[in-house]
């Protein structure tokens, strides 16, 4: 016990310095290195000495909340390793993206989010208190609600697995069009072991992770996993105008950019075993980001400025955070019936600031600026969420498997929000300004389900399942806090024509009433409301062994995501799906091929869409500002889904995954408030027809590696992976091209004068290589990469700024630029 409580001592203090992720697929005892199997695309559970497969070689996923064999599952699931991720260079969801069919993102930048869409269906506001996603977020079983934290959370991960299609019944509430379920590396009762990892790239990109497992007993051990990622931001900054009388220096030439990342994250999990029949896993995470937003850049720069720069008034500030606490107890009450208790608890917080306007109209003197400033700033923000899960259920081999479960979470949520807009820019006069005070907006959701797999024989099962969701969401005491007046007397005014009274953060702890009282002109709007929703979902699916390593399966199945509450006091309805799906999970030439393809259509009703929308005077002055959720009639998506790894021998792997999709939206009548002013009846524009965003009609991403094989039992692999998307759109207006109302009656621009190519991301190639050198003992590799080889400006959403008082500028946030390093890992 000294002696093993010295090494674990030592491999702490070298953590500090170097960490590396653990690694999972067939890994060597002695080293702790992966080696490739038939299915190196997919998952492999994961123990000291590496993974678990099932009795015939496959690999171990828990998409139907038990341990199943992947391709003896019949769902539409991409599952991943934590070597596989390593391979893959995945770092983050973003990352993941390029290898699950029909899985796209979106960023957001004034919360730090990732916004995911799958098959079709996301919603990119879905970001704060304000809206729901539609793809959950689970991490060891317990629901995520909100996106910010996600893009680190995948490190000394056991498996990462991508359940497309609605899961309603088992993972229930939000998970209407699939979940993501990430499983962390648990700690095991066996031995002593660790990684560590360091990686030095361009943009002075340096990361730091690792894992060490700690024995402590027969019966329980610890496991400590952390990881940093840093890097300079990728937009630089313009330099300020030069223009007369206007303050250069209140424009930001230095100092942190947009785009940067410093993010770090702690694990430590606990194991327990004191018996044969009982097992407790319990965890605490802690997450810190303080890096920089992303930023609309202008689609089309300015003469003499480069694509990935800002001419910026606003210095970019994050300083989020997010800790959880995660527990799994289970409970064998006989041979073949377990009882397991679910249970965690996270808060987020944190305030960020960001350039609104992205310098995309600079001023031109300081008597008559054309340009604008916008601010945008949560000053301070907090969401504490818990949730409760038992199940109970069948273990072992049945004529029928069962599970039956019941479910309950709230969550409770803060934030104030401030938006500044002045004229010109920072030290223009006084235009418009909001604060956004939800003092307590509160989501509770209860939920009871049941599912059951008839084992009819060898070869066939049905499976029916049904859950009952009861959600109720009430907003006590939000308050809107906006500027109501027509300006402030000359006594009131700082030099340059501003009011005292712009929000700009001022007193960070009034409440709405004493913010009122504190800032001239300005005025307060309730948002009371409550709603509750109820629904039933189900599943029924019939799935079959068609002939040795062929699976066959077809299912319906529904989802479920309740209505919402808006700032307006006003409620939205809930949104349902109705999926069909075919599936085939094919195990070919001696398993050296894995080969799994699914046809799938999506009904959607009620389908809700987010954006944010200003209401504008008769003289173009902003009146309010706000995120309006409306229901579509509907949306529809089919399409065809395919992923398959070979091992032509045993030094070439070649891996495939692609979609072929269409989508349309039903009946929607809207405005689009990136152009238009919301008040006038002539910028409705119906939607029926339209395609969703971020659906690209094709999508397909294809790797492949090559083991050379050196005399002193070393290898050195190279691995080429290229992604290719046909066009696809940026928003569900596709464009600026279908008007409602042609007729130009009430003084804005007709519509369709923009076009589409604004709103729309153009097919593009985006590649990666990587070369990396293992010695014969696996102790150790180094790897040398370059993602986006061909420096692709890749968009994840469009914006304009300007309208519609003067032609809209173009605005998209990007996917980072070419960037390239050097990895090194260790083993101990």
């Amino acid at each position: 016990m000294i002696r093993r409580t010295l090494c674990a001592s030592t491999a702490l203090a070298a953590a500090i310095f170097y960490s590396s992720p653990s690694l999972a697929q067939q890994v060597d005892p002695a080293t702790g290195e992966a080696s490739p199997t038939a299915n190196s695309g997919a998952a492999e559970s994961q123990t000291a000495s590496g993974p678990v497969p099932s009795d015939d070689g496959d690999i171990i996923v828990t998409a139907t909340r038990r341990e199943t064999s992947l391709q003896k599952t019949p769902l539409a699931v991409s599952a991943f390793s934590q070597a596989t991720l390593d391979r893959q260079q995945v770092r983050d969801v973003t990352d993941l993206a390029r290898f699950v069919p029909s899985l796209q993102f979106n960023q957001q930048g004034d919360q730090s989010a990732v916004l995911l869409t799958l098959r079709g269906i996301g919603n990119d506001s879905a970001y704060t208190e304000v809206a729901d996603p539609e793809v959950a977020i689970y991490i060891d079983g317990v629901y995520s609600p909100r996106s910010q934290g996600a893009s680190v959370l995948m490190y000394d991960m056991e498996r990462v697995e991508v359940l497309r299609g609605p899961q309603g019944t088992l993972f229930g509430r939000n998970a209407t069009v699939g979940a993501l379920n990430l499983t962390s590396a648990k700690p095991t009762l066996d031995k002593f072991y660790g990684n560590v990892e360091t990686v030095y790239g361009n943009y002075d990109r340096i990361g730091v992770r690792g894992a060490i497992n700690l024995p402590v007993t027969d019966t329980l051990a610890f496991r400590v996993a952390f990881v940093s990622d840093k890097h300079d931001g990728y937009a630089s900054y313009q330099d300020a105008p030069d223009v007369a009388g206007i303050n250069r220096s209140a424009f930001i030439t230095d100092g942190k950019k947009y785009y940067a990342q410093d993010q770090q994250s702690v694990r430590v999990s606990a194991r327990w075993e004191p018996s044969d029949r009982f097992d407790w896993t319990l965890s605490g995470e802690y997450f810190w980001d303080q890096g920089a937003p992303v930023i609309g850049l202008m689609q089309t720069p300015r003469a003499g400025q480069k694509r990935w720069s800002t001419l910026s008034d606003t210095a970019p500030d994050t300083d989020r955070y997010s800790a959880a606490i995660r527990s799994t107890m289970n409970y064998d009450l006989t041979d073949n019936i377990q009882f397991s208790y679910i249970a965690g608890w996270s808060r987020i917080g944190g305030s960020t600031r960001t350039d609104a306007d992205a310098g995309a109209l600079p001023p031109t003197s300081d008597t008559d600026p054309i340009g604008a400033f916008n601010e945008n700033r949560t000053l301070s923000s907090r969401y504490n969420f818990q949730s409760h899960e038992v199940q109970l259920k069948s273990t072992g081999e049945n004529t029928i498997d069962w599970i039956l479960g019941a479910y309950y979470s709230h969550e409770k949520n803060r934030i104030r929000f401030d938006i500044d807009q002045r004229n010109g820019y920072r030290d223009g006069t006084f235009s418009w300004a909001g604060s956004f005070i939800q003092a307590n907006r509160q989501i509770d959701s209860r939920a009871a389900f049941g599912q059951a797999t008839w084992n009819v024989n060898d070869a066939i099962r049905l499976t029916g399942g049904i859950r009952y969701t009861s959600d109720k969401k009430e907003d006590i005491g939000g308050r809107n806090v906006t500027f109501s007046g027509a300006g402030c007397e000359p006594e009131d005014q700082l030099p340059g024509g501003a009011c005292t009274g712009g929000i700009f953060g001022a007193f960070p702890g009034a409440t709405a009433d004493e913010l009122v009282d504190a800032l001239p002109g300005f005025s307060i709007s309730k948002n009371d409301v409550k709603g509750k929703w109820n629904k039933v979902t189900w599943l029924a699916r019939a799935d079959a062994d068609l002939a040795p390593g062929i699976l066959g399966y077809a299912s319906v199945s529904t989802g479920f995501k309740s209505g919402n509450i808006q700032d307006n006091a006003g409620l939205t309805d809930p949104e349902t799906l109705t999926n069909y799906e075919l599936g085939l999970k094919n195990r070919l030439f001696d398993n050296k091929v894995t080969l799994n393809v699914a046809a799938y259509y999506s009904d959607f009703k009620g389908y809700q869409v987010n954006q944010a929308v200003t209401f504008r005077d008769a003289d173009g002055d902003v009146i309010s500002s706000q995120i309006v959720t409306q229901n579509a009639k509907g949306a529809t998506a089919y399409g065809f889904e395919l992923e398959a790894v070979a091992n032509f021998t045993p030094n070439d792997r070649l891996q495939l995954s692609g979609t072929v999709q269409k989508t349309k939206l039903d009946e929607l009548a809207s405005v689009d408030g990136r152009l238009y002013n919301s008040s006038l009846p002539s910028a409705v524009a119906q939607l029926k027809g339209n395609e969703l965003a971020h659906a690209p009609r094709f999508s397909g991403t294809i790797s492949y590696e090559h083991d050379f094989e050196l005399a002193n039992g070393g290898k050195i692999t190279p691995r080429f992976t290229t992604h290719y998307e046909s066009k696809s759109w940026l928003s569900y207006f596709n464009g600026d091209s279908n008007p409602f109302v042609t007729a130009n009656t009430d003084g804005i621009p007709n519509r369709g004068n923009w076009g589409t190519d604004w709103d729309r991301q153009k097919a593009y190639f985006r590649s990666d290589f990587s070369l990396r050198y293992e010695p014969d003992s696996r102790a150790y590799l180094v790897e040398a990469f370059v993602q986006n080889i061909e420096n692709k400006h890749i968009r994840t959403g469009a914006g304009s700024f300007g309208a519609p008082r003067y032609d809209p500028v173009f605005l998209s946030n990007l996917q980072p630029p070419r960037t390239y390093g050097v990895r090194v890992k260790a083993n101990f």
